[in-house]
């Protein structure tokens, strides 16, 4: 069920389970039962990108985290695939459709969801939506090492960490 992806699947869920204090499980108004470490691994799986584009995605979602401190998410999925799906767009030329992300996330959300999913995180972001090199190697460094575990406690990063 993780196409080979277990180890980062379930880092990427520890750290959006973490910052969002979301369920692994999805809202019961999708008709999925994925957990969030499977669904994470089959998003790996489709689009075969590169590890990178995987901890830009993370960074999105700390500057989100560190933008609305009190923010909550009810489902890890549309955080874990808006902030993949954008950060791909940003750093691959050749990049899949919004149509195609909606097959990525396993037909959970409609491509009208996924437009509007894709829409509302860029404004909450502010359009800041590039991660540099600097950024991005140290960020990785750090969630490799802090969230590798199953067990907490998980740091909180500040914004300085992951914006200029």
């Amino acid at each position: 069920p993780f196409y080979g992806c277990e180890s980062m699947a379930r880092l990427c869920a520890r750290f959006i389970t973490h910052l969002f204090a979301c369920p692994e499980y999805p809202p019961t108004s999708t008709q999925s039962q994925a957990k969030l470490p499977h669904f994470i691994a089959y998003a790996f799986h489709r689009t075969k990108l590169h590890e990178s584009v995987t901890f830009a995605a993370l960074v999105l979602l700390q500057r989100l985290k560190a933008r609305f401190p009190t923010a909550r998410g009810s489902s890890g999925h549309r955080l874990f695939i808006s902030a993949f799906m954008i950060a791909s767009k940003v750093i691959c030329d050749d990049t899949y459709s919004n149509k195609s992300w909606s097959i990525v996330a396993q037909g959970m959300f409609t491509l009208r969801e996924i437009n509007q999913m894709e829409r509302e995180m860029c404004n909450y972001l502010d359009w800041e939506l590039t991660v540099d090199n600097p950024i991005l190697s140290n960020f990785q460094m750090m969630v490799k090492e802090d969230f590798r575990s199953s067990q907490g406690p998980y740091p909180t990063y500040p914004l300085k960490l992951v914006s200029k």
